[in-house]
């Protein structure tokens, strides 16, 4: 198991949004940085600090002068079949994996398979055999567990896929902050700053965005690991995938649409794109802790290996 000391763990009470920090560290509060690296400050006592500045974002207009839309509030994911992607409507470029309809995978419905289209044309060789053998499996009745499954982070774009899709969008001036229900994790974006020269790789990379039209949150993030699955097929990607998001705010503030394209000649012989939808909902869910009272699940596929034993993440040192 490798190391987990690059992610950061932020405990939220769900029902207050207050971002609890019991930690003591050596911390540098950085004044109008000029780069995303020099705010990459624990992400505990980031979030103690947005959970303070989040109700003083008053000025409607960004850095740029362009309204700033209010993303602010709970999501929930909606879709013909949620924890998969969709095609863009009319896009005629490159598109997610989908469900092979030989073997349709119904919301709510009593199939549990997960069967990969593998005969979409933006895999590589390479990565077109790993997705097989975990979807011969699936055929088999032996499923494949997804990195949040095993308490893993999910990467991008993986994260909009996440099942129960419960996120909390927390806005201030520099930063939009992505609070998810299950297991506390959260994605950190600097607004109006360009991206480090060489950031490190990490499970959820380096993210810089922007607004436009005032509607829309343009999300740009690279310098990912390779240890992520980038769909609910369990499709892999290299540590150079390159992702473009769009979150576009419906007029009436009640739904949330998400476009994004993925760029990684690594793993796809194309860019690609797809689409997640969300409705607006109530942020008063529950804290999700994955660690806790695991069991024993019958045979399953981890990263295309078949296993009976599931790990669980350890760091091997405390972050603090």
């Amino acid at each position: 198991m490798s190391s987990f000391n690059d992610i950061k763990i932020v405990y939220l009470t769900a029902a207050r949004l207050s971002l609890v920090a019991e930690r003591v560290y050596d911390l540098e509060v950085v004044v109008g940085p000029t780069e995303p690296q020099d705010m990459a400050k624990p992400a505990l006592f980031l979030g103690v600090l947005l959970a303070f500045a989040w109700p003083a974002l008053a000025d409607p207009e960004s850095a740029s002068g362009d309204k700033i839309p209010d993303f602010s509030g709970g999501w929930a994911r909606i879709g013909d079949l949620v924890e998969t992607f969709e095609p863009i409507p009319g896009s005629v470029g490159g598109g997610p994996v989908l469900v092979d309809p030989s073997h349709p995978h119904e919301q709510g419905g009593d199939a549990l398979e997960w069967v990969a289209a593998l005969d979409n044309p933006i895999l590589k060789p390479e990565t077109l055999a790993k997705l097989r053998t975990i979807t011969e499996a699936e055929l088999e009745g032996i499923p494949h567990v997804k990195d949040e499954g095993i308490c893993l982070p999910s990467g991008v774009p993986m994260i909009l896929n996440r099942r129960g899709g419960a996120i909390e969008m927390l806005q201030t001036q520099g930063q939009v902050t992505i609070i998810n229900a299950r297991d506390e994790q959260a994605r950190f974006i600097y607004l109006n700053v360009p991206h480090s020269k060489n950031p490190a790789h990490s499970w959820y990379g380096e993210s810089v965005g922007h607004y436009e039209n005032g509607d829309t949150l343009v999300v740009d993030t690279i310098g990912q690991n390779d240890k992520t699955q980038i769909d609910r097929f369990g499709t892999p990607h290299s540590d150079q995938i390159h992702v473009i998001e769009r979150y576009r705010l419906s007029a009436d503030r009640r739904s949330l649409e998400v476009q994004f394209t993925v760029d990684d000649p690594g793993a796809f012989t194309m860019p690609w794109s797809g689409r997640a939808r969300f409705a607006a909902r109530r942020a008063d869910w529950d804290e999700q802790i994955c660690a806790e009272n695991n069991r024993f699940v019958g045979t399953v596929t981890v990263r295309g290996k078949r296993t009976t034993t599931v790990p669980t993440p350890t760091a091997n040192k405390p972050d603090f």
